[in-house]
């Protein structure tokens, strides 16, 4: 997302030249030097932490907009040049908050993908195609959103779609997408049993799931023991089934079963 544009009113990120494309640097020298070199005045700096993740977080304030530092554990320092002071705030709250990796800063539209950029300052190009509820928003409207003050999910009224952070990324990450579907179920003898429920469903034995021998599933299902992303993968595939249907389908054994 490093060279592509974002149109987005008071929400865009303004370049050093007026373009908006980050700059990257890797130290402090080099970062003053170009400062200096544009002859502009920094007005102010301060530092966020973050015990969390043990990285900082530096702002410098320039006359019509904001640098942005990120320092962490034996990496480099990586600069991001020409931020719009709001987006800059926003930012900064979240590093306060300790949730910089949940809460978007900035977003635009270019030609067929959403561009998002977090407040870690990590960036996503989502093709539309990816994002059905948004595929059907005629390009007209798809430019037409608005970024929530604390940056927790953008919002296009005319189509009342809400997108968080988490949305975004299941869009384009597909571990990220299974581990979320995961967090979203509760594990325990139920589960257990809600698994179970589904394998009789379809006839399976559970001598009949390659790679989990029938002891260790007995213990899923019966002592309410976590199964792992990879055994839950296994049993997806035995079930002739991708994993989000096949948690799907625990998820409904959940739900419609007594146990």
């Amino acid at each position: 997302m490093a060279n592509s544009s974002m149109r987005q009113g008071e929400n865009e990120v303004m370049s050093l030249n007026t373009k908006v494309d980050p700059m990257y640097s890797v130290d402090r020298r080099a970062n003053s030097l170009a400062v200096k070199s544009l002859n502009l005045n920094r007005l102010k700096s301060e530092t966020i932490k973050n015990n969390k993740t043990k990285s900082e977080l530096d702002l410098i304030y320039l006359e019509n907009s904001v640098i942005l530092q990120v320092k962490g554990q034996n990496k480099p320092v990586e600069s991001y040049y020409g931020f719009d002071p709001k987006v800059a705030k926003r930012i900064k709250s979240a590093w306060k908050w300790e949730a910089e990796d949940e809460l978007i800063a900035i977003a635009s539209v270019s030609d067929d993908s959403l561009f998002v950029m977090g407040c870690d300052l990590t960036t996503w190009e989502i093709p539309f195609k990816a994002l059905p509820c948004l595929d059907k928003i005629p390009e007209s409207e798809k430019s037409n959103f608005e970024i929530d003050e604390d940056g927790s999910y953008l919002y296009w009224k005319s189509a009342a779609i809400h997108l968080d952070l988490e949305d975004i990324k299941a869009a384009v990450d597909p571990e990220f997408k299974e581990q979320l579907l995961l967090n979203k179920l509760e594990y325990g003898k139920s589960f257990g049993k809600a698994i179970a429920v589904v394998r009789k469903a379809h006839k399976l034995n559970q001598n009949e799931i390659n790679g989990i021998s029938d002891r260790h599933l007995r213990r899923i299902e019966t002592e309410g023991r976590q199964p792992t992303l990879d055994a839950l993968k296994k049993l997806s595939i035995a079930h002739g089934l991708d994993l989000e249907d096949y948690l799907a389908e625990v998820n409904q054994a959940l739900i419609n079963v007594k146990f």
